[in-house]
């Protein structure tokens, strides 16, 4: 009783000794001291009957009383000198005390020593007190370890050490592991703290790990015993938002206001903005209007919200009507407001309107130095044929101090002649030097060593602003790729990345298009784990990029499995996407499956765009499934309540290369109905459809038409005519003469009159002919590159070589540089000249990298004249230039192998087709 009463006094002494917030009761300290000195007599009293496991209970619950570790040290010292044994709940007890007193180490070495050097084997109580021991000593994957050992062995784990370990996973970012370790718990009857199941919560919703975020509901409800608390609603609405999942968000929204939740006008602007992104419109305005019954204040920017999200659409009108809403409104037009309705007009072709707009936006200074609307406008002026205008327009931008961007450089590279890309990049470096970080460059004449200048322009833009550095290098990026020089683009990004540049996704986006460019496809996962290490993650326009150059190689397994995998990672394919698919699949005749697949589109909840139903309605016109397309064209007439430009005219076109000129008469009246008149664009597809046919007279009655309603010959009408007139002279086919083509003629020319050709067009077989439309084309506008190529095909088809150097030559003193095309044009026509050896010396001396035509080209010319080992030595350096012939060339070099009785040979061609999956046809010997 002495050695009892003797702990009792040293106990509450150590207890004077200790810190404390409030002032120690006196009267309190006694009934403490008192109840110790009860329970430590109780404990002895305990050991005399035997009764060694209920002492051990004492002795836990005294140290999980205890208020300092001196304290619970000494209770574990009484064990001791009283012969008592502490057992694995006491050391777990004694453990957890030394850790929440601050001796997490005091804690371990008591582990090692008494509890593992003892024998005792660990339960749940020294796992779950060595989790937060471990936790504390920031050994997070000790104390996770040991916390698997509690699970693994049956036992229900704390909430405490659970949380722990939960809550430090969230740090870290793994959710998923968390969340597993919730559910874990949860099955073995534990559970969290509430404080560690809200965070866990809010970082699934962030992360978008919504199924889990729901899974976690009803344990939530029942730990509060209310329903979920406003702040929880809303982490769990923004991830529904942030993951596209505008109809779940929209049925919390609705239990939110059952609830008698308030909701605010930020959560309604999250979902309308979700649902004008997935071009749902219907429900955006749906909710527009819900806010204006409730006396929401409407903003500038739920109207841009609701105004891009229709020009996006190309329901340009209603975008327009919510646009005189605004201002009717009196709320305040933004620099992004002018920006959506300059576009909106540019895309129409309304370019006059757009620029006033442009020049009247007085109210908001920042318009006139927004490079996006510079850009809309430059664009629009370039595809309208001003060119002056549009290079006008971007000098006055330059003055102005506007800072260009990659964009800018993009829409710069389709005004001007090919192969100076990097003299363009050059000027917009400049001006983003001088303009974006207050430096004068000096001007640069000399343009040699034009890489290494451009090089050093852009670490100079690093060195001041990263921001600008990054659009810089976007810019110099998409010049290396136009140049087709991967191996440089891929090299000046890694050095950016060195000087501390986040490089543009465009720039990654860029390289990668390149890279399919090249042919090669099977180095884009090498490439991905390149770039993906200097901090790239791919956006829904990499995954574009790689479906849609996989759907130009008919490649669509692959294209599916690009969707597929966007899904699993838990990205929305885009609509442009499912479009790229379904255009492909339409293009092979699959119809069927590109029907499948718009079907999947809707059932992922991606509202169709106006092009993406054009591309379907192409699809079933293609495939003479008329009645189906008949009801997409009605459903976009319901949708759009006015199509488009564009859309009529895929509409007319595609009923009229089905043969069905008469519904295209319907649909050309209703575009006129419309206030629409007949485009470029239109007159120019029915050209080429009724060329293949055969009509050249049609085609050229057509041609002159445009010019008598004022439809301006682009470069694509001019190709389109000369393509198709070589054409008709080389193949010499029987005209048809379609039923119906006069009651077109009169819709367009919109009169009853039929416009008549000269008589002499109906010679076009004639050369002289030919010679004449090319002269009249010079005359009428300045080529292009491709222009250029299709006049020196005309050169070439009337016999007239000499002309068609001259052509070439003249063309490269304008500073056009012949392409791969040109150069093949040129040797085929040497070769049917039979004129094989200047075929040669052209492939020999041609400055551009050779492709696979001109390839092709050369090889079948050495064949057609008779020089097999020739040929198969041009095949052999195909090869080793990594180009492989078609199945064409095969043939033609495998037949000339064959008739020349060089049988090994041909055994060793049969063998490269054999590897590229080409088998040949029975060709005989003789």
């Amino acid at each position: 009783m002495l050695k009892v009463k003797g702990l009792c006094y040293r106990l509450l002494q150590s207890r004077k000794a200790t810190t404390c917030a409030l002032p120690s009761d006196p009267s309190s300290t006694s009934a403490s001291s008192d109840h110790r000195s009860r329970c430590l007599s109780l404990i002895l009293n305990l050991r005399r009957r035997g009764l060694v496991d209920s002492a051990r209970e004492v002795i836990r619950r005294v140290i999980a009383g205890c208020s300092s570790t001196s304290e619970a040290n000494l209770v574990a010292e009484f064990a001791a000198n009283n012969g008592i044994e502490l057992d694995s709940c006491c050391c777990g007890a004694l453990i957890r005390k030394l850790t929440e007193m601050g001796q997490p180490e005091s804690a371990e070495a008591f582990y090692n020593q008494r509890v593992l050097g003892n024998g005792i084997v660990p339960d749940s109580s020294v796992l779950n007190s060595m989790v937060l021991c471990l936790v504390k000593l920031r050994r997070f994957d000790e104390g996770r370890a040991c916390l698997d050992r509690v699970l693994s062995s049956g036992y229900v784990p704390s909430n405490e050490s659970c949380s722990l370990v939960v809550n430090e996973l969230c740090n870290q970012g793994q959710y998923l592991e968390a969340y597993l370790y919730f559910e874990q718990v949860k099955a073995r009857g534990g559970g969290l703290r509430l404080w560690c199941c809200k965070r866990l919560f809010k970082g699934l919703c962030g992360h978008g790990y919504l199924d889990e975020a729901v899974g976690m509901l009803d344990t939530l409800c029942e730990m509060t015993g209310m329903p979920l608390p406003v702040n929880l609603y809303k982490s769990l609405y923004y991830g529904f938002c942030n993951r596209g999942c505008a109809a779940e968000a929209e049925a919390l929204f609705d239990h939110m206001e059952a609830d008698g939740y308030f909701v605010d006008k930020v959560m309604y602007t999250c979902l309308m903005k979700e649902y004008s992104k997935g071009n749902d419109m219907r429900m955006a305005m749906g909710l527009y209007l819900r806010m204006v019954e409730k006396g929401c204040e409407l903003d500038t920017y739920i109207f841009n919200t609701l105004i891009h999200g229709f020009v996006k659409l190309g329901v340009l009108d209603k975008g327009r009507v919510m646009f005189s809403q605004m201002m009717k409104k009196g709320v305040r037009l933004n620099v992004f407001t002018y920006h959506i309705m300059i576009g909106s007009y540019c895309r129409e072709g309304n370019i006059d309107y757009a620029l006033r707009l442009f020049e009247n936006s007085s109210e908001v200074e920042e318009i006139s130095r927004n490079v996006h609307c510079y850009t809309n406008l430059i664009s629009a002026f370039h595809k309208k044929g001003g060119l002056d205008k549009a290079l006008g327009l971007l000098m006055r931008m330059l003055d102005n101090g506007v800072v260009p961007d990659h964009i800018t450089y993009f829409v710069l590279l389709k005004m001007l002649p090919k192969y100076h890309e990097l003299k363009y990049a050059m000027v917009i470096l400049q001006a983003i030097v001088d303009n974006g970080c207050g430096v004068n460059p000096q001007v640069i004449d000399d343009l040699e060593n034009i890489e290494v200048k451009v090089e050093s322009l852009l670490e100079e833009v690093a060195g001041k602003n990263a921001k600008l550095a990054a659009k810089g290098l976007a810019v110099v990026t998409t010049a290396l790729c136009s140049q087709r020089n991967f191996a440089a683009a891929l090299s000046r990004i890694k050095k950016m990345v060195s000087l501390g540049c986040t490089p543009l996704p465009f720039s990654y986006n860029s390289v990668i298009k390149c890279l399919f460019e090249e042919g090669l496809i099977e180095d884009l996962g090498s490439l991905f784990n390149h770039i993906q290490e200097w901090g790239f993650v791919p956006d829904p326009d990499t995954y574009l990029i790689v479906v849609n150059e996989l759907c130009k190689n008919n490649d669509i397994d692959a294209a599916f499995a690009v969707v597929d995998v966007m899904e699993e990672i838990g990205l929305r394919p885009t609509v442009a996407i499912y479009s790229s698919i379904i255009g492909s699949l339409g293009r092979l005749g699959r119809v069927v499956e590109a029907e499948e697949t718009f079907a999947r589109m809707l059932e992922s909840g991606i509202q169709p765009d106006e092009i993406a139903y054009m591309i379907m309605i192409n699809a079933f016109a293609r495939n003479a499934r008329i009645n189906e397309a008949n009801e997409l064209v009605e459903e976009v007439v319901r949708l759009f309540v006015r199509p488009s430009s564009f859309t009529y005219t895929v509409l007319i076109s595609g009923f009229v290369k089905t043969g069905m000129i008469e519904k295209g008469c319907q649909y050309l009246d209703k575009m006129v109905e419309d206030g629409l008149s007949p485009n470029v664009v239109l007159y120019t597809s029915l050209i080429g459809h009724f060329l293949k046919k055969g009509d050249f007279k049609f085609s050229f009655t057509l041609f002159g038409l445009m010019g008598e309603n004022e439809v301006k010959h682009d470069h694509v009408a001019y190709i389109t005519l000369l393509s198709g007139l070589w054409r008709a002279v080389a193949r010499k086919r029987q005209v048809f003469v379609e039923p119906g083509q006069e009651k077109l003629l009169r819709r367009l020319l919109q009169t009853n009159s039929v416009a008549l050709v000269p008589s002499s067009v109906c010679n076009y077989r004639s050369k002289s002919f030919a010679m004449e439309v090319i002269e009249k084309v010079k005359t009428s506008v300045v080529p292009n590159l491709y222009l250029h190529n299709a006049i020196i095909t005309g050169y070439c088809a009337a016999g007239r070589l000499d002309e068609a150097y001259n052509h070439l030559h003249s063309m490269q003193k304008e500073g056009v540089l012949p392409n791969q095309v040109t150069f093949t044009i040129l040797m085929k026509a040497h070769i049917k000249a039979g004129d094989v050896e200047s075929a040669i010396a052209l492939f020999e001396d041609s400055d551009c990298e050779p492709d696979r035509v001109m390839y092709s080209t050369l090889l079948k010319g050495l064949c057609k004249s008779e020089r097999p080992r020739d040929a198969l030595a041009l095949m052999v350096e195909m090869q080793k230039d990594g180009v492989y012939p078609n199945r064409d060339s095969y043939e033609t070099l495998l037949q000339c192998l064959c008739y020349s009785r060089l049988t090994m040979e041909a055994v060793k061609v049969v063998k490269d087709m054999g590897a590229l999956g080409f088998w040949p046809r029975s060709i005989s010997p003789t």
